[in-house]
This record gives C-alpha cells, sequence and structure tokens, in this order.
C-alpha cells in the first residue's frame, strides 16, 4: 500500500512539474536587436501552408513583434518589404498518454485534470525584398517544440507554439544580423532617387526630359466603397531603358493604370505589386510575388498589366518582355512571355486578366535599336494560353503599339482607362474590348496614319465565358 501511494506521489510530482502554464507575456518580444537594423520596411504575412489545429494569428503576431522589435527600425523612407510564409503548422495535444499510465492518470482526467503532452512542428519562410520587389534574401526554418506530460488545460499548450516561433525568429535574426551591412546597402541602393526637372537653359546635355500630359483620364477617377478583397494585381511600367529607345509615357500609364485599381476598382492597395522601370529580376520577384498569392487563397483573381517593349524570339517567334536592362538583340537578357502565361495558369487562380500595352515585334535582323514607338513591325508567334485566361492587347500581327501623344498615355491605355472612367469599372469584357478596338483603330489611322487593331485571346476554358466577366 505505502508503495502504492509513493508511486502516486511521484507521478503527480512528475505531472505537475511537467506543466508550464502559458501567460500573455511569454509572447511578447524580447528586446534583442541586432547590431545594425534594417531601414524601416513593410511586414507582410501569408497564411496559406498546411495548418492543423493551431491559431496562426498567434504566431503572426510574435512574428511581428519581433521584427519589429529587433530587426527594422521605425524610422525613415520604407526601403522594401519582408514577407513571411507560414508554411506548416501542427499543434497537436495527445490525451492518449493519460492511459499509458494505467488507472492513475486516467483517473486525473475524470476528475477534470486533463494530463496530455503538446506537439508543435512548424516550418516558416522569409524573405527580404527591396523597393523595387527584388528578392534579396530566402530562408526557411523549420522548429519541433514537445512538452512534458503535464496538466494542460487549452491555451497552456500555446506554449510550445510560442518557444517554436520564437526558436525560428531567433536564427531568422541571427542570420539578417551576419549580412546586415550587405543589406543595407542593397535596400538603400534600391531606393528611387527623386526625380529633378530642369529648365530648357540648365538642363545638361544628355539628361533625359521627362514630359508629363494630363489628360481628361487623369482627373475625376470613378472611386468605388467596394472592396476586391480576392484580386491581386501585377503592374510593370518599362520606360527608361538601358539598351533600346525608351517608351514614351509608359510610367505615367502605369501609374494611372494602378489608381484606377485602387480607387476605381477597389482592390486594395497592398494587394498590388507595382513595378516601375522592372529589371528582369524585378519582374521574376514580381510573378513569383503574385504566383504565391493565388496558390495560397482561395478564390483569388488576378490583373496583369504591362507596356513597354516586346521582342521576338528570331528562330522561333516566341515573343518576350524587354526589361530595362535588357537588350533588344538578346532574348536571353528578356522575360517570356510564355513563361509569364504559364506561370499563372499553372496556379489556383479563379481567372487571370492580362492588358499588354505592348507589341512583340522587336527589332529587325540587323540587330539594330527599337524605335522610339512600342516596337518595329515583325510579328511573334501566338502563344497558348492555358487556365481561365483573357488578354487584351494594344495591336495585332506585326503592327506596332503607338502612343497618344496628346494625352500623355499609350492609346491602348488611354481607351482602357477612358471606359474604366465612363462606366466607373462596371464593362462586361465584350464592352470593354469593342470600345477598345473600336476607338484605337480610328485615332491611329487619324493620328498616326498607321493600323493599330487591338485584339482579344482567350484560353480554352474561358472561349464561351470571357465576353459576360467583369473586372468588379
Amino acid at each position: 500500500m505505502k508503495r502504492k501511494i509513493f508511486t502516486l506521489i511521484v507521478a503527480l510530482c512528475y505531472i505537475i512539474s511537467g506543466c508550464t502554464t502559458y501567460k500573455p507575456f511569454m509572447s511578447d518580444a524580447s528586446k534583442n536587436p541586432i547590431g545594425q537594423k534594417l531601414p524601416k520596411m513593410d511586414f507582410e504575412w501569408f497564411a496559406g501552408g498546411d495548418i492543423r489545429g493551431a491559431n496562426v494569428d498567434f504566431v503572426k503576431n510574435i512574428v511581428r513583434n519581433e521584427i519589429n522589435q529587433n530587426i527594422i527600425s521605425d524610422a525613415g523612407q520604407k526601403r522594401g518589404t519582408i514577407e513571411v510564409a507560414c508554411k506548416k503548422v501542427h499543434l497537436k495535444q495527445n490525451l492518449g498518454l493519460a492511459f499509458l499510465s494505467g488507472f492513475t492518470l486516467f483517473a486525473a482526467n475524470l476528475l477534470g485534470m486533463p494530463i496530455s503532452a503538446a506537439k508543435v512542428d512548424m516550418i516558416l519562410s522569409f524573405k527580404v525584398l527591396d523597393v523595387n520587389g527584388n528578392i534579396l534574401y530566402t530562408y526557411e526554418y523549420s522548429a519541433i517544440k514537445r512538452s512534458a506530460i503535464g496538466l494542460y488545460y487549452g491555451k497552456d499548450a500555446s506554449v510550445c507554439m510560442v518557444e517554436a516561433t520564437k526558436e525560428i525568429m531567433k536564427e531568422f535574426r541571427d542570420d539578417i544580423n551576419s549580412k546586415a551591412t550587405a543589406l543595407i546597402a542593397k535596400l538603400d541602393s534600391a531606393v528611387t532617387p527623386t526625380p529633378v526637372y530642369y529648365a530648357a537653359t540648365t538642363q545638361p546635355m544628355n539628361a533625359k526630359k521627362k514630359v508629363t500630359i494630363q489628360s481628361d483620364v487623369d482627373k475625376n477617377i470613378p472611386q468605388t466603397n467596394t472592396k476586391l478583397n480576392d484580386t491581386y494585381a501585377l503592374i510593370i511600367a518599362n520606360e527608361d531603358y538601358q539598351f533600346v529607345d525608351d517608351v514614351n509615357f509608359a510610367s505615367h500609364d502605369g501609374e494611372v493604370f494602378k489608381e484606377y485599381c485602387i480607387k476605381t476598382l477597389g482592390i486594395p492597395e497592398r494587394q498590388i505589386r507595382y513595378c516601375a522601370n522592372a529589371s528582369y529580376g524585378v519582374i521574376s520577384g514580381g510573378v513569383d510575388w503574385l504566383k504565391y498569392a493565388l496558390n495560397n487563397f482561395d478564390g483569388a483573381k488576378a490583373i496583369v498589366y504591362y507596356c513597354g517593349h516586346g521582342i521576338p524570339d528570331e528562330k522561333t517567334g516566341d515573343a518576350y518582355i524587354i526589361p530595362v536592362d535588357g537588350k533588344g538583340t538578346n532574348t536571353t537578357t528578356c522575360y517570356s512571355l510564355n513563361s509569364l502565361y504559364t506561370a499563372l495558369a499553372n496556379t489556383k487562380a479563379s481567372n487571370i486578366t492580362y492588358f499588354m500595352d505592348a507589341c512583340f515585334t522587336g527589332a529587325n535582323k540587323e540587330g539594330s535599336m527599337l524605335v522610339a514607338a512600342r516596337g518595329v513591325a515583325r510579328e511573334a508567334k501566338k502563344e497558348t494560353l492555358q487556365g481561365n485566361s483573357v488578354v487584351f492587347s494594344a495591336s495585332s500581327g506585326d503592327e506596332t503599339a503607338m502612343t497618344y501623344p496628346e494625352k500623355g498615355h499609350g492609346m491602348f491605355t488611354y481607351f482602357l482607362l477612358k471606359k474604366l472612367q465612363e462606366t466607373a469599372g462596371n464593362v462586361s469584357y465584350s464592352e470593354l474590348a469593342t470600345y477598345i478596338n473600336y476607338n484605337v483603330k480610328k485615332e491611329a489611322f487619324l493620328i498616326n496614319d498607321k493600323p493599330q487593331t487591338p485584339i482579344v485571346a482567350t484560353s480554352t476554358s474561358a472561349t464561351n465565358s470571357w465576353r459576360t466577366m467583369t473586372l468588379k
């Protein structure tokens, strides 16, 4: 009898000693800043992974607090974004362990003393991006934490989640700390300098003269109170090229289209990735960002807008987007249009809409630079669309996508914006296509004495449905 009493006392002492009761202060950030904090940055959280039995917001708050407290500064101009993706969190409380210890622990459960062991299996990934969307560093960490057998009442098992999250954050903090100097330099160098405008008499030789023309579509932009919380937009506006001629008004096109996305369509600004004068890396990073959103959020839709130069491969005819650091004579420096279409079609997107204010006729065979319009005449191969995709293109065949100088926009973009303005965004794709096609064809003929015929291409699955689709 004495032996049984002694065994019971030992067992109860073990159970009680194994308990760590959760208290709110445990999830607070411990003050332990890195030697040289990163400049001010946005924090973006994605929780679309394998989540079981856990409150992911609980983990999110710990991560955000640790980053804000110890890794980034809260002063100065924003230099980029830290994106955190919760790929896996499993929280399991094993009440069955009580049975393994016989009647003693089982009886305790019956008396309202839940004896269990908790286990957390967690994977978090981190991306550090500069202000232009370039991915500078990518990290992924995992942690597994187990508790001893103890008296756990619901949230008390969250102690394991706190420990696992903080273990991962310590690894992330140490990795950032070791690269802080180089990372800060990269973040600073990516910030676009404030434009300097010169009077005609003082403008330096070789300086690029920027002309901004305010047109009717730049004013009185309709506003909506609704929010398209399931829509994500990638906007790429390439104007200032290093190796080929610039594209007049492209930056203005992208900026105003972004305003319509926010004000007229109701897309939350944080769900828009705007890339001005995008390099190959920036374009690739923007596509990766959009892919993640489409794969991890149910019912997500995408809008992709591009204005700039395009080029065909001389051998295959495949079309390419030319980044601002790309060469018109070398498609290996350019971003494949087919890769873009395929990458997004292979996501879980409910539908994807493209607006391409560019032609993909490229340079001539002698390798001369592209002309100041958006390409020169050479027809690119038509790309095969997959998924539920619709592409509005500025021109067809070997035509050139022209500008509309008096409006300060590309001609295709101007009439796209004009229709959104007139309808407050409440327009079917069929009506939008008809309007753009008619007006662009007419003005291109009257102003430029050249044909420009906007077209719509669809994937097989969207052939019968695209006409009734809408942006809102």
